[in-house]
């Protein structure tokens, strides 16, 4: 099952055509179907914004995948990332805002998708950032 979302995790990240090949994708946070968190490794440095870094995280499974920097170095840290990156977008689809600052969330802007959106981070908030791992600790497997 975390295999399948290992490999969700790869194809997300190398569908962007800025990708550079993985060199190691390591499962730092991962519940069934439904959350998978990934450090994806990199063999040279992204381009743009995070110009010259090696790693990023993914958070693909039920919901929308996203990628996104690595300053946080905690999965529960990388897990309320994940939520203020998904909040922005659904929280400006339902007050009808430009979305051209958001993540691009692969789904219409609807209020039905801006609301499913909020579901499941509440419940990313309430149930897996607690059990994703304090400050002080951070596990990493490989996959």
């Amino acid at each position: 099952m975390l295999r399948a979302m290992a490999d969700d995790a790869a194809t997300y990240v190398q569908s962007f055509r800025w990708a550079p090949p993985i060199t190691e994708l390591l499962l730092a946070f991962g519940v069934g179907k439904v959350i998978g968190l990934f450090l994806v490794r990199y063999a040279w440095g992204l381009p743009g914004e995070g110009e010259g870094d090696t790693e990023q995280w993914v958070v693909v499974g039920d919901l929308p995948s996203i990628c996104f920097e690595t300053d946080v170095r905690t999965p529960a840290d990388a897990l309320r990332l994940y939520c203020a990156i998904a909040q922005d977008w659904a929280d400006n689809v339902m007050v009808g805002r430009d979305l051209s600052q958001s993540y691009p969330i692969a789904v219409e802007p609807t209020r039905e998708h801006a609301e499913l959106l909020l579901s499941r981070i509440a419940s990313i908030r309430e149930m897996f950032m607690p059990i994703a791992g304090a400050a002080d600790r951070i596990a990493l497997k490989p996959m």
